[in-house]
């Protein structure tokens, strides 16, 4: 590894920046640096598989590695260019990265591509080549080729894309007849944190955290931080960069951050890189006001510093409160702890505000052993001590900070931030990713079903609302609509912790009685968390809004394919709503005589 003996603490985090040559990749090179914080994952094992299997293979192969950006596609490579020498002997395989690499500056990528896979086009799969070709390309650049002009001299290879459904939102293990030539893996199908019975885990997010805090003679980190102590201990006990490094090393809030960030990429949509990542551990343990300074300069803002700007620049407010840090710390900016509202919560908060030492709530409901230094603050008649009186914002602040210490190090166990409507989608995600539909009788008939029928109005188990004209606050239209979930038998997969998995479910419903001669005809919906949580709130009594159903067009498109072969032709029921009073009528058609009949039910 780079001598890092001379390299202070903060210098060693600043390879972690996005900015940082070490956070550029190519396959020509992986440094020390980025040997010790490789861990190894799952898609990695695919691939290495792949590559080994077609190392001795007699004839050659073309290895697809699709992703999207920046998800680690180039780190792996380089790795394993690393790792095996037959990989840099380029009579045996050439290696190409399509985001990176061209031939020439008046070449387009795609024609770049096209002469890459020469050997691999229709005609030159009739000649007997022996180079084989690993191609890293994003999805989108995968796409734009075989459908290009090019792409009509590789409609073998368009043929595997599609038996593979590579580039849909599926994962398939059907087989083709090219399987011997064509190989690929997609890092789209694999996440960075793996679904359990017990709800999502990161061995991956984990592995990141420890690499970065464990306590060995090889991590860099670790040596860089116990070297800087030593250098002035009375000073570092006041160096928030260093409380925060310590409180990141307890598991129990690397535990808490790893929540978080699931939580992010799954109700905010987020991709996480791992370059992504790292800038985000450098950026909650780092204040701003240090990151551009000198060792010197941040030894003097240290001895200046007071007890309100050192509480600002602990951990918790650059990992609550540092929103325009990067994409991740807004997004967790709107999972913030400090938008959950629960009585528990509540009465701390008043607690909080009413005494004149807030200092006793967090000696009582917080761990602040792991905050020494914040903790010798708090102590009555400290010089670090603020009088509450004569400084209310700082007093905001330690309310704030109360808050996400109570989320991050509680003394007890609670369940004040805990949120049910995400742990049980997740839950459903994963019985759903595993096949076992078994366990999802509750999703099918109770959340999906009731919200389907609640979606335009207070309808039920048979009767759902139907727009006719302009909506009315009077008169409403029903029709009678019996549907049922469209559930066909499959073997579960056998493992309990899924690494590859899509992140929304596609449920269907049909109309019963109705005979579908199509299977692809039968009415299906794609549910991601944003749609979970209001079909919930539908289901617990909340009317969508126009904004609603625009966002959720698709969903007001299922109901309407449900609806269209109900038996509106035949019986409509209208409803009256006057003064509190609900009155009925049905008019219904009599096929027999050909008339209508219009009645008060």
């Amino acid at each position: 590894m780079t001598d890092t003996v001379s390299e202070h603490f903060i210098d060693i985090l600043k390879r972690c920046k996005q900015s940082s040559k070490e956070a550029v990749e190519n396959l020509e090179s992986f440094s020390a640096f980025k040997t010790y914080m490789h861990i190894e994952r799952p898609v990695e094992l695919e691939l290495e598989h792949y590559i080994k299997e077609t190392y001795t293979a007699l004839n050659a192969r073309l290895i697809l590695v699709c992703g999207g950006v920046g998800d680690g596609k180039s780190h792996i490579l380089s790795y394993l260019k690393n790792k095996y020498e037959f990989l840099n002997d380029d009579t045996l395989f050439y290696l190409h990265n399509d985001a990176t690499e061209s031939f020439s500056p008046y070449k387009t990528s795609i024609e770049t591509l096209a002469s890459v896979l020469q050997s691999f086009s229709d005609e030159g799969l009739q000649q007997n080549n022996t180079r084989n070709i690993i191609l890293a390309i994003n999805l989108g650049a995968l796409n734009n080729f075989i459908d290009s002009e090019y792409g009509e001299s590789f409609k073998r290879l368009r043929i595997y894309v599609e038996q593979k459904k590579i580039l849909e939102s599926v994962i398939t293990n059907e087989s083709s007849a090219d399987d011997h030539i064509f190989q690929y893996v997609n890092f789209s199908d694999y996440h960075m944190y793996q679904l359990t019975d017990q709800g999502p885990k990161s061995s991956y997010i984990e592995g990141i955290l420890n690499k970065i805090t464990q306590k060995t003679e090889d991590n860099p980190f670790y040596q860089a931080y116990l070297r800087d102590v030593a250098e002035d201990k009375e000073l570092a006990a006041k160096n928030p960069v260093f409380q925060n490094y310590e409180l990141l090393q307890q598991h129990v809030v690397q535990q808490r951050i790893i929540d978080l960030l699931i939580q992010a990429m799954v109700k905010e949509k987020l991709l996480i890189s791992t370059r992504a990542l790292l800038d985000f551990i450098y950026n909650i343990l780092v204040p701003s006001n240090m990151e551009n300074a000198t060792h010197q300069q941040i030894q003097n803002m240290i001895r200046t510093q007071d007890f309100e700007s050192y509480t600002k620049s602990l951990l918790a407010f650059q990992l609550f409160e540092k929103v325009d840090a990067s994409a991740i710390h807004q997004a967790i900016d709107r999972i913030n702890p400090t938008r959950i509202r629960t009585e528990a919560l509540d009465q701390h908060l008043i607690d909080f505000k009413s005494r004149k030492d807030g200092a006793y709530l967090f000696a009582q409901y917080i761990d602040i052993n792991h905050l020494s230094y914040f903790a010798r603050g708090l102590i009555p008649n400290s010089p670090w001590r603020n009088p509450e009186d004569k400084n209310s914002n700082f007093k905001r602040t330690l309310t704030k900070l109360f808050v996400y210490l109570y989320y991050l190090i509680p003394k007890a166990t609670h369940h004040s931030f805990r949120d049910r409507v995400y742990e049980e989608f997740m839950h459903n995600l994963f019985y759903w990713n595993k096949k076992e539909l078994n366990k999802l009788a509750k999703l099918y008939r109770e959340d999906v079903r009731e919200a389907l029928y609640k979606w335009n109005g207070e309808g039920n188990s048979e009767l759902i609302y139907v727009q006719i004209g302009q909506p009315q606050t009077q008169y409403y239209a029903l029709q009678k609509l019996e549907i049922e979930p469209y559930v066909l038998p499959i073997t579960p997969i056998a493992e309990n912790e899924l690494y590859k998995f899509l992140t929304m479910m596609t449920i269907q419903f049909k109309v019963r009685n109705v005979n579908y001669t199509d299977e692809n005809a039968i009415p299906a919906i794609d549910i991601d968390f944003s749609l979970y949580s209001l079909l919930i709130q539908i289901k617990n009594g909340y009317r969508p809004n126009k904004k609603d159903k625009f966002q959720f067009i698709k969903f007001v498109e299922f109901i309407d394919k449900l609806s269209s072969t109900g038996n509106q032709s035949e019986e409509i029921v209208f409803e009256s709503k006057q003064f509190g009073k609900s009155t009925r009528y049905r008019l219904k058609y009599d096929t027999t005589f050909n008339q209508y009949s219009f009645m008060e039910t």
